[in-house]
């Protein structure tokens, strides 16, 4: 039915025909049908689970609060770290010798550390050591080649998550350590003498999803389950990853191909993980903070995770809106030598379907939508957004904006039928 000039002001609907995957028939979906999405349980203090490519967030659970994070802090560091080699700060090759106090904290064996000596260490295995056994003075190490001090390269952590918009983490370590586990010589001055990093779930996914868009390869870094260090030019330390549920390692599912990315624990964090998966055709990432469970529990973070992965992975689809399988209701022409124009997507976009439901349909247009004569078919006349549900995308990640195009050519009335509409729109 065509939009009649005189309630152009009216409500335009948009409705979706999306082709039932799996099924013949189509399925018709109403854009304003609310979907309830806050179904999944995070067995976690906080958590998020999100689709990397859109931001679109598909669990959460007090995500926007700051807590202890532990060595979930060396996403960050090695990001830095990760970018300086990128922009020529650093290279693989340059080495590091630690000091005697370095030494002396990485062979603390209730800590996360590789033992280091009084030998020269590339960037390189620093780095991975940082990734695959959360080596806390290894990075430290790394913070001190780039930046020259700790005190410095926490700056520069947090210049790079004030650059992603992040402003309310609290950095004093590079490692994630308590600093009550510090020495004072190797202690940022100033910094309280138990002082630990905060920040929420929904930051640290933000991070997560920049340094993947950007730097994908550390993937592959995030994924070695076994590799050795060389301490020195004769002893080497195996190294296994932490992050358990990692493909290859000791609690691997089947149904979940982990690839990454990082652990953290400590007493006030409790037990931490990021963890990374591709799924339909994209990436999963989920952040659990604090897991619940008995305090003798070591795998809880593993469990909580694998718990919240699957379930994500079972309410939750990616579907494919296209030109043709999305049909949208007409736009008002004025000064059309027909009322209306048929419009039409742009470009395939993606929405999410929730337990069989669309859970993201495009949105209606506001009110007073409408173009003006002429419309050439392909002529973008109009833009909109895909709805958020209860839970929205990640802060500082916009909705996506979806673009509609006319999908016919409407002509301008002449002067003379102009007046002859208006005339007869007066009786």
């Amino acid at each position: 039915m065509q939009l009649r000039k005189k309630n152009w002001a009216s409500l335009i609907v948009l409705w979706l025909t999306l082709l039932c995957l799996g099924a013949a028939a189509p399925i018709a979906q109403a854009a304003a049908a609310p979907v309830n999405t806050s179904t999944i349980t995070i067995g976690a203090k906080a958590g998020v689970a999100f689709d990397l490519q859109s931001g679109k967030v598909l669990a959460a659970k007090d995500d926007l609060t700051a807590y202890p994070l532990a060595s979930l802090t060396k996403i960050v560091s090695l990001y830095v770290i990760r970018d300086a080699i990128s922009h020529g700060r650093l290279q693989w090759t340059d080495t590091v010798t630690p000091n005697a106090a370095e030494i002396k904290l990485s062979q603390d064996t209730n800590l996360s550390n590789v033992p280091l000596a009084n030998h020269a260490y590339t960037v390189r295995e620093l780095y991975d050591a940082g990734w695959i056994y959360s080596a806390n003075v290894a990075v430290m190490l790394l913070g001190n080649k780039l930046s020259g001090s700790q005190k410095a390269f926490i700056k520069e952590m947090q210049d790079h998550l004030d650059a992603l918009g992040i402003q309310d983490a609290t950095i004093y370590t590079t490692s994630g350590l308590n600093n009550s586990l510090i020495p004072d010589s190797l202690r940022v001055p100033g910094t309280p003498s138990d002082g630990e990093n905060k920040m929420s779930a929904a930051d640290i996914g933000l991070v997560v999803r920049h340094l993947l868009q950007t730097y994908p390869d550390v993937l592959k870094d995030s994924a070695v389950v076994h590799k050795n260090f060389a301490v020195t030019d004769t002893q080497t330390y195996a190294m296994t990853n932490w992050n358990a549920l990692l493909t290859g390692n000791s609690l691997a599912q089947s149904d979940l191909p982990v690839d990454g990315l990082k652990t953290g624990t400590s007493d006030l964090a409790g037990q931490c993980l990021v963890a990374t998966m591709p799924w339909q055709g994209r990436r999963l990432v989920s952040v659990v903070l604090h897991a619940d469970g008995a305090e003798t529990d070591n795998a809880k973070r593993f469990t909580a995770t694998a718990a919240l992965l699957r379930a994500v992975n079972q309410q939750w689809r990616p579907v494919t809106l296209t030109p043709s399988n999305t049909k949208i209701a007409k736009l008002s022409v004025t000064d059309g030598k027909q009322d209306a124009v048929a419009v039409g997507l742009a470009k395939p976009v993606v929405a999410w379907q929730h337990n069989g439901q669309l859970a993201t349909p495009v949105l209606a247009m506001g009110r007073k939508a409408a173009t003006s004569a002429p419309v050439q078919k392909g002529d973008q006349v109009a833009s909109t957004s895909l709805a958020d549900d209860s839970l929205g995308y990640l802060p500082r990640v916009n909705t996506q904006q979806v673009n509609l195009i006319a999908t016919q050519n409407v002509g301008k009335l002449n002067i003379f039928e102009r007046f002859f509409r208006w005339l007869g729109n007066l009786f």
